[in-house]
């Protein structure tokens, strides 16, 4: 699963329209997340990408699929 359809689910779990999220994670307006959600096929920038599911209570798992399994969070308050 990419992470713009993360984002959404979350959205959609958390029952925030884009204009809620763009308030809590600290944007100016909704247009910022929309164009995130919509714009390039290369995905969303790593700080945004944190910034935007701190904001949601979420946070980010790094796993090693290597063999340790070892995991570590990524907080980037």
């Amino acid at each position: 699963m990419d992470e713009k359809k993360v984002i959404r689910e979350v959205m959609e779990l958390r029952g925030w329209s884009q204009a809620m999220l763009a308030k809590e994670a600290g944007y100016k307006n909704q247009s910022n997340i929309g164009s995130m959600l919509t714009g390039s096929a290369n995905g969303i920038r790593i700080d945004n990408l944190v910034r935007i599911f701190n904001a949601m209570g979420c946070e980010i798992v790094v796993r090693d699929k290597m063999g340790s399994k070892q995991e570590w969070v990524v907080d980037m308050k």
